[in-house]
């Protein structure tokens, strides 16, 4: 039963870390159960449930909230600007796909070979070398 516990509360954390939820109420909901179970194998109470839900709802909420700023900062900052109908505007120039996954050609001289991996398609890639924006294919 002891090496159960953290078992299970490591397995719980790992999936409210990983629950891609919209809202600061749906992280809020998300932690609420989480932690309401965690309580409740750590105390084995109705009340360990009942303070496990109230820290994990209010852990849930400001997670939520964080990603919710974040996730706005991105959108002001234009970063989204032209993913998903493959218009990307006059703005910005478009780099180029290479033979090696994750990696592109930059649209400015001396036109670098520019690591993309985890940057999602379409959004907005500094050159390092030159310093100026480009869209990553």
């Amino acid at each position: 039963m002891k090496k159960l516990i953290p078992l299970l509360t490591s397995a719980f954390l790992f999936l409210f870390g990983f629950s891609a939820c919209e809202t600061p109420g749906q992280s809020a909901l998300t932690g609420a159960a989480t932690g309401g179970v965690i309580g409740g194998l750590l105390t084995g109470r109705p009340g360990g449930v009942l303070a496990g839900a109230a820290v994990g709802a209010g852990t849930g909420y400001l997670v939520g909230k964080q990603v919710q700023y974040d996730r706005q900062q991105a959108y002001n900052a234009g970063y989204y600007e032209g993913r998903g109908d493959g218009d990307y505007g006059d703005r910005f120039p478009v780099g180029r796909f290479t033979d090696r996954p994750g990696f592109v050609i930059s649209p400015y001289p001396p036109y670098n070979r520019i690591d993309v991996r985890g940057i999602p398609r379409g959004a907005q890639v500094q050159d390092p070398s030159t310093g100026k924006i480009f869209i990553n294919p």
